[in-house]
C-alpha cells in the first residue's frame, strides 16, 4: 500500500513529507492518550465522589454545572487563539499539545486523591478545583488535537483514515481502563450476603500509572504528525472578530448536526456507561464484569475498520452513519420492553447494538472537518480552532449535564439506593437503574440518527463540489 494519499502539490506546506501511515499512527496516539483520562472521568468520577467520597448527589450535580461557567470562556478562547498565534516551526496546533499533555496526565491523577477522611468542605473544594484544572488541561490538548484532522491533509479519504485512527485510539484506550473494575471492585460479605463494592482509595495509584502512559502517547503524537494545510496569513489577519466567527455557527447546518450528535453522545451515550456499571453491580451482582462489558465498546471499531473505506466510497459518510443506527434503536427498544434477566444475554445484546454504531464511531470526527470546510466554502474564511472549540464546548456542556443528570435521576427515581449498601438494592431501585441504562443510549442514538438524517446537509454531490471549489484533493468521500 502506498504511504502517500495525495501529492505535495495539493498541500500548502510543500517542505513536509507526504501524508501517510506515520501520521495515522501518530494521530491514533492522540486520542489514546486523551481517553486514558476522559474515559475514566466518564465511567468513575460520579461513582468516586458520590459513592466513595460521600458528596451529596445534588451537590455534585451543582458543581458539575457551575464549572461549565469556566468552559464558557476557556474553550472558545483556546480555539480562537490557536487559530491566530504565530506558527512555531510551521506548527500552529502541536505546541499546545506539548504544553497541555503533561498537565493533563498529572491533574488526571490528582482528581482521584482520597479525601474521604477530610471535612465535607475540603471534599467539595478538591472536587471543584481539580475538575476545573482537569477541564483546562483537557481543553489545551483536545481542541488543538481535534483541529489537526483538517490541517494534516485536505483529502477526504485521508481525513477518514485519521478519524478512524482517532476512534480506534479512543477504543483501545478502554483496554487499560477495562482493567480498573478488576482492581477497584472487591467482593465483601455484608449481612451474610456477598456483594461487590467500589474501593475508591485505589483510583489514585491507578491514575498515576495511566498518566505515564498518556504522557508517552502525547509525545508520540507530537513527533509523528505533520501540519501541512497552512492557512493564508493575510486571511488570518483579516478574519472577523471572535463574536462574528461564532455567529456563523448558526448558518452552518453541518456543524449544528455535529453539535447535536456530539452533545447527545456525551449526555446520554457516554453517561450510560455509568448506568451499565451500576446495573451489573446491583441487578447482576458483579461490578467486575464491567471489565468485559467495556470490551464490547471496541467491537464496532474492529469490525468497522475493515469496511469503512469501501463503504464511504460507495455511499458517502452520512449514509454509512445513518443506516446501521436503525439496528441499534430496534435492539435497545426491545430490551426496554422485555427486560433481560440473564447477564450474559444482556451483555450480548448490548454488544450487537453497539456494533451497529460503527459508522458514527469511526466517522464523526471526519465529519467535523467537512463542516469546517463547509464554513470556509460558504463564508470565505477558515477558523478551524474556533469552530472545533465550539463543538467541543457543547460536548463538554453535555458531559457536565451527564455528570449531573445521572446522580439527580438516581436521587429522583431510586432515592433510597446506596451503591455500597446492598440492602438498598430493592426491586424498584434495581428496575429504575436498569430502565435508565437502556433509555439513555436509546434516546442518545435516536438524536444522533435525527441529526444526520434531518440536519446535516452536505450530500455526496455537495461535498465533491465543495472540495473542488476549495482546491482540495477530490476523492469519493
Amino acid at each position: 500500500m502506498s504511504n502517500s494519499y495525495e501529492s505535495s502539490a495539493t498541500m500548502d506546506a510543500t517542505d513536509k513529507r507526504p501524508f501517510g501511515f506515520r501520521d495515522i499512527i501518530g494521530y491514533f496516539f492522540g486520542d489514546f492518550g486523551c481517553n486514558l483520562s476522559y474515559s475514566v472521568v466518564t465511567y468513575y468520577l460520579t461513582i468516586f465522589y458520590v459513592s466513595y467520597i460521600g458528596i451529596e448527589a445534588t451537590h455534585f450535580a451543582a458543581l458539575m454545572i457551575l464549572t461549565r461557567v469556566f468552559d464558557a470562556v476557556n474553550d472558545p478562547l483556546v480555539g480562537y487563539f490557536s487559530d491566530r498565534i504565530k506558527p512555531y516551526k510551521g506548527n500552529r496546533y502541536k505546541p499546545f499539545i506539548l504544553v497541555g499533555g503533561p498537565l493533563l496526565a498529572i491533574i488526571s491523577a490528582f482528581m482521584y486523591f482520597d479525601t474521604s477522611s477530610m471535612g465535607y468542605g475540603v471534599q467539595l473544594a478538591v472536587c471543584a478545583i481539580s475538575y476545573v484544572a482537569w477541564d483546562f488541561a483537557y481543553t489545551l490538548v483536545n481542541i488543538p488535537y481535534g483541529t489537526l484532522n483538517s490541517v494534516v491533509t485536505d483529502s477526504s479519504e485521508g481525513r477518514t483514515k485519521l478519524s478512524t485512527a482517532r476512534s480506534i485510539g479512543a477504543g483501545v484506550a478502554k483496554l487499560p481502563v477495562a482493567i480498573i473494575p478488576l482492581i477497584v471492585y472487591q467482593d465483601k460479605v455484608v449481612d451474610g450476603q456477598v456483594v461487590s463494592q467500589f474501593q475508591g482509595q485505589l483510583m489514585f495509584p491507578v491514575m498515576l500509572g495511566l498518566g505515564v502512559v498518556a504522557l508517552i502517547s502525547f509525545f508520540l503524537l507530537y513527533l509523528n504528525v505533520e501540519e501541512r494545510v497552512q492557512p493564508d496569513i493575510e486571511k488570518i489577519k483579516n478574519q472577523p472578530s471572535i463574536f462574528k466567527t461564532f455567529k456563523t455557527l448558526f448558518s452552518n447546518r453541518a456543524l449544528i448536526a455535529q453539535i447535536i450528535a456530539g452533545t447527545a453522545q456525551t449526555i446520554f451515550i457516554y453517561s450510560a456507561s455509568q448506568l451499565h456499571q451500576m446495573t451489573l453491580q446491583v441487578k447482576y451482582n458483579d461490578g467486575s464484569l464491567f471489565s468485559w462489558f467495556t470490551l464490547i465498546e471496541i467491537a464496532p471499531l474492529a469490525i468497522g475498520v475493515l469496511m469503512i473505506t469501501p463503504l464511504v466510497r460507495k455511499f458517502g459518510k452520512r449514509q454509512v452513519i445513518i443506516a446501521p443506527l436503525l439496528g441499534t434503536l430496534v435492539i435497545y427498544g426491545t430490551m426496554l420492553l422485555f427486560p433481560v434477566e440473564n447477564v450474559y444475554l444482556w451483555i450480548g445484546l448490548m454488544a450487537v447494538a453497539n456494533m451497529f454504531t460503527f459508522g458514527f464511531q469511526l466517522l464523526s470526527w471526519a465529519m467535523i472537518s467537512d463542516a469546517i470546510d463547509y464554513n470556509e466554502w460558504k463564508q470565505g474564511f477558515r477558523s478551524d480552532g474556533s469552530l472545533y472549540s465550539s463543538y467541543i464546548f457543547c460536548r463538554k456542556i453535555g458531559t457536565a449535564f451527564s455528570s449531573a443528570a445521572v446522580p439527580l435521576l438516581i436521587a429522583f427515581s431510586a432515592p433510597s439506593l446506596e451503591l455500597n449498601i446492598a440492602t438498598t438494592w430493592t426491586a424498584s431501585n434495581v428496575s429504575a437503574i436498569y430502565n435508565m441504562s437502556i433509555l439513555f443510549p436509546l434516546f442518545g442514538f435516536g438524536l444522533v440518527f435525527i441529526a444526520y438524517l434531518l440536519v446535516f446537509n452536505i450530500s455526496k454531490e455537495d461535498y465533491h463540489k465543495m472540495q473542488k471549489d476549495l482546491g482540495h484533493t477530490i476523492d469519493n468521500g
